[in-house]
């Protein structure tokens, strides 16, 4: 006879913590999340195999809304935090939440550098194509024309376009 016990399998709600997200209503970060959650369901990955690692930025309060392990890091240095997770822990699945500020401006060395190390870790990068966290300043990614509180005559620079990196 089987002794195991037979575990419900997870849902999405498995994975969300007890935080209520304070994104802006309408927000795209409410769909990463919601789609985070359910593909970790999907797959059934334990909660306690999961670390989420982020910077700086609305994006990067991703940690506290997931039941799992979370790291809240300083600006644009979620990379070398979670290459450190991960190779401190391998067996875990690794997820870094980075903004379009934070991975491609002060974070973007250690993007590339990460990029370079290929290490088998999940990037969502949440490109809004505006600093939103500090209300509207120009990031790397907006494109040219876009008006905000550091280029009132709009962005002189071509936007950096992350997936061509």
């Amino acid at each position: 006879m089987n002794n195991a016990v037979a575990c419900a399998p997870p849902t999405p709600q498995t994975y969300k913590s007890s935080y209520k997200p304070i994104w802006c209503p309408g927000c795209g970060d409410f769909s990463v999340l919601s789609s985070v959650t359910k593909a970790l369901a999907m797959i059934a990955e334990p909660p306690e195999k999961v670390a989420v690692v982020s910077g700086i930025g609305c994006s990067s309060r991703f940690p506290h809304y997931m039941k799992t392990y979370g790291f809240h890091g300083i600006h644009g240095r979620a990379f070398p935090i979670a290459e450190g997770v991960k190779m401190a822990r391998p067996d875990l699945s690794v997820f870094v939440n980075t903004g379009d500020g934070d991975c491609c401006s002060i974070g973007a060395a250690h993007w590339i550098h990460a990029l370079r190390y290929n290490m088998n870790m999940t990037v969502f990068l949440h490109d809004n194509q505006i600093y939103g966290l500090t209300k509207m300043q120009a990031s790397p990614t907006s494109p040219i024309g876009t008006r905000s509180n550091t280029t009132p005559r709009g962005s002189y620079l071509e936007a950096l376009q992350p997936l061509s990196v």
